[in-house]
């Protein structure tokens, strides 16, 4: 028989392990961002990534927005030093 909890690897282990598997690709995404905006003649000081991320059942991870199509806002801050001129 085996025990219903395991010790040393209980769920949540198990889950978190999922969770990173699931999330992984996440990476090369936010990477391809990242060059992107520093390859940029004047690049901000500060992006922001947000998207939203549905993981079926399968585990399979998928961006998404509130009404089921792929969503992504990427937001940039400059912070401006001295005084403007017009």
């Amino acid at each position: 028989m085996t025990p219903v909890g395991r010790a040393p690897r209980g769920a949540a282990a198990l889950a978190v392990e999922g969770l990173q598997a699931v999330l992984r690709p996440l990476g090369p995404l936010l990477q391809e961002v990242h060059n992107a905006v520093s390859a940029a003649p004047n690049p901000p000081d500060e992006i922001q990534v947000q998207f939203g991320v549905q993981v079926g059942q399968d585990l399979k991870l998928g961006i998404v927005g509130a009404n089921g199509q792929a969503s992504m806002t990427i937001s940039a801050t400059w912070q401006l030093s001295g005084s403007r001129t017009a």
